[in-house]
């Protein structure tokens, strides 16, 4: 197994359970991937912010077969804007009625559209379509201006206007269908004491049955042999019947490259994907009065401002105040390579403009985390392109957040690529 993220672990924790030798390699000292944690007033919070939504079963039905079902607490959030330069509330019919940037007319067609795209199960119809051309089409100019337009530009850059509208369906669908599941409204889930949690149950599980970690060990190649696999790391070569890579594409092209075809080369290295850069502060006060801030304005360096504490109560962090500041950016952007406190001097002046009491004595600590493989771009037709989990190179087989669809990344979805990569190594059945 190559990469302890999610989808790594759980694909070794069923691969395990089923009597297979297990060795689990990893390039970071910690397992987790993009669910590693770090510690915020003594305790354990995500690097990058997560949550549940009562739709993702598949992290529930794991986290209740490792004993930590009753340790998500499903609690209400408060969603905002930043638009036409102050905050909105937003996310609901009656925050809609009240969104001044809008005209009447267009929170109408905003309404409307969201409701048809809720109430459209066929993900299909929307594979063949920009976001960018739905939403003209359907809500209209000053909808995609004032709203999707700065929105899909945070989250996809330069890439925004290739975007198919599935991924935003994707979106908004699952979200309708998790707030319709309570009847209560949007109730988004966490786990006490961080999904770390599950990370660490799944690791003992495996230190159990036997498997075999190695921490900070990067795979350098991997080479075909008659018989299997050679996995070339510092520690010397290892031999493996099969090899499950799950890390991202480009990083299996370089570790395998040599020896997969040309037509496959091209075909996952065709699969583009944003990094993502994430500020976290420890501060004395509360910045605003969201959980969920998104920033619809394309001059601001960052898209969203995701304040833990107005969630989770602030007292399980020493009493500090918990605020992400994410950015989704491509690798040749200048914020990426910057120092830390050249982002920080980049972003500062724009939390005045959304704050203007804000002041740097509010921050107690500041952390700064990126993770090179964070959002893959889903342009149209992208269902052609998504690469199977089995290679060319026999006993190689490759999962990954390119083959999540038509749902988006995240930690349900990265568990259910595990159960299917294990289920295709076991059964030797296709995956596509």
């Amino acid at each position: 197994m190559v990469g302890a993220g999610l989808t790594g672990l759980v694909a070794a924790y069923r691969l395990a359970n089923a009597g297979w030798q297990v060795t689990v390699f990893e390039r970071y000292p910690e397992a987790g991937g993009l669910v590693a944690t770090f510690d915020a007033g003594g305790e354990r919070l995500e690097c990058f912010y997560h949550h549940l939504f009562t739709t993702d079963t598949d992290y529930v039905a794991l986290a209740q077969e490792l004993g930590l079902g009753g340790e998500i607490e499903w609690l209400p959030s408060r969603m905002g804007i930043y638009s036409g330069r102050r905050l909105w509330d937003f996310g609901t019919p009656v925050s809609l009625l009240k969104f001044a940037p809008l005209p009447w007319v267009d929170k109408f067609r905003f309404g409307l559209s969201t409701l048809l795209l809720n109430r459209t199960a066929d993900f299909t119809k929307f594979e063949q379509v920009t976001a960018r051309e739905w939403i003209l089409k359907h809500a209209g100019r000053r909808v995609y201006d004032t709203v999707w337009g700065p929105l899909l530009h945070q989250k996809f850059a330069e890439k925004a206007d290739d975007v198919a509208m599935v991924w935003l369906w994707g979106k908004l669908f699952l979200r309708g269908r998790s707030r319709s599941v309570t009847g209560l409204g949007e109730r988004l889930g966490y786990m006490r004491g961080s999904f770390g949690r599950l990370v660490d149950a799944l690791a003992q599980k495996l230190r159990e049955s036997g498997a075999r970690f190695e921490l900070a060990t990067p795979v350098k190649r991997i080479t075909p042999f008659d018989g299997g696999l050679e996995v070339q790391t510092r520690n010397g070569p290892a031999r493996f019947p099969k090899v499950l890579f799950t890390a991202a594409p480009s990083e299996l092209l370089r570790a395998a490259g040599e020896h997969l075809p040309q037509d496959y080369r091209t075909r996952v290295g065709s699969l583009p994907a944003t990094a993502a850069l994430c500020v976290v502060l420890e501060m004395s006060r509360s910045f605003s009065p969201y959980y969920w801030l998104n920033i619809a304005d394309q001059e601001f360096p960052f898209g969203g401002l995701i304040e833990h504490t107005n969630y989770i109560p602030r007292e399980r962090y020493g009493g500090r105040y918990l605020l992400y500041i994410s950015k989704y950016l491509f690798q040749e952007h200048g914020l990426w390579s910057a120092h830390n406190d050249e982002v920080w001097a980049t972003y500062r002046p724009y939390l005045q403009r959304i704050n203007p009491s804000f002041d740097d004595s509010w921050v107690l600590a500041r952390h700064h985390f990126k993770a090179a493989y964070a959002q893959p771009v889903i342009p149209r037709g992208y269902r052609s392109t998504i690469p199977p989990f089995e290679t060319p190179v026999p006993g190689l087989y490759h999962a990954c957040m390119a083959q999540i669809y038509p749902e988006d990344r995240g930690q349900n979805y990265a568990i259910r690529t595990g159960n299917r990569a294990a289920a295709t190594l076991l059964e030797g059945a296709p995956s596509d």
